[in-house]
């Protein structure tokens, strides 16, 4: 089990290590995760945004996949920190 904090509230939540995705107890916000391309930092971003998020470690644009497939998709024991809305302000 694994404990996420929330990019929106900031609360922590218990998720299951193979999940793709999860609500937030806190503020119903779905989560999920994605890979910086660049320096490969696994993070968490809320689905809501659309086209991009900004990398936690190296402040790159990540684009956001239309479609995302449980086989590929980042799990959430992997995930080491959270994304920013880009452009970061």
């Amino acid at each position: 089990m694994a404990y996420l904090t929330c990019p929106d509230c900031m609360m922590p939540n218990p998720v299951a290590d193979d999940a793709v995705s999860y609500a937030c107890f806190s503020c119903f916000s779905r989560i999920v995760f994605d890979t910086c391309p660049e320096c490969g930092l696994q993070q968490s971003i809320p689905a809501r945004w659309q086209t991009a998020f900004t990398c936690g470690k190296c402040g790159g644009r990540v684009g956001i996949p239309r479609t995302r497939l449980y086989s590929t998709s980042t799990k959430a024991r992997a995930v080491q920190g959270y994304g920013y809305v880009y452009p970061r302000f």
